[in-house]
């Protein structure tokens, strides 16, 4: 399957998932359990081995690249979160298809707790990459989680078969 057919099949699994949230536009939904993984991931990212909490991660199939590039704690109308931003680059020649993004999954702790992921439209809090991103271009996600950032010094961040894992509070 190549890299285009994979990228629509995980934005259908992704609009699918989307459409059942219910949130309204205003209002934040609390995800009380993680969003499950679609697919194997966002464009066919190695699922082999995690990466350090700044690393940026290379999918060898279509080039583009993605890094958590902050967590910050920030006030909400959901209250205090902890607001991971993830950065993705086109560094190539041609436009990439970025739809159909996994939610990311945020554990913590020695028992691995999940963290309850918070929607915000309002807030820009877990939006999807809108479209394709253009040559040199890069687009910024955020995504926020019900828990204190000083609980991340270990701490998992899974986006599919993507896994970045460490201290998080840095």
């Amino acid at each position: 399957m190549g890299v285009r057919a994979r990228l629509w099949a995980i934005a259908a699994g992704a609009a699918i998932l989307l459409t059942g949230c219910g949130a309204s536009a205003s209002d934040p939904a609390l995800v009380n359990s993680p969003t499950p993984a679609l697919g194997g991931g966002f464009g066919g990212l190695p699922a082999a081995g995690t990466h350090d909490p700044g690393a940026v991660v290379t999918d060898p199939a279509s080039g583009l690249r993605i890094a958590i590039s902050s967590v910050e704690a920030v006030p909400s109308i959901a209250g205090t979160v902890t607001v991971l931003h993830f950065r993705f680059e086109n560094p190539g020649r041609d436009p990439l298809p970025a739809r159909g993004w996994t939610a990311p999954v945020l554990t913590y702790g020695p028992s691995d707790m999940p963290a309850a992921h918070v929607v915000s439209v309002s807030e820009g809090y877990g939006a999807d990459v809108p479209g394709a991103l253009a040559p040199g271009a890069s687009q910024e996600l955020k995504h926020a989680y019900r828990v204190n950032r000083a609980e991340l010094t270990s701490a998992r961040v899974s986006a599919g078969s993507v896994i970045w894992e460490g201290d998080f509070t840095r």
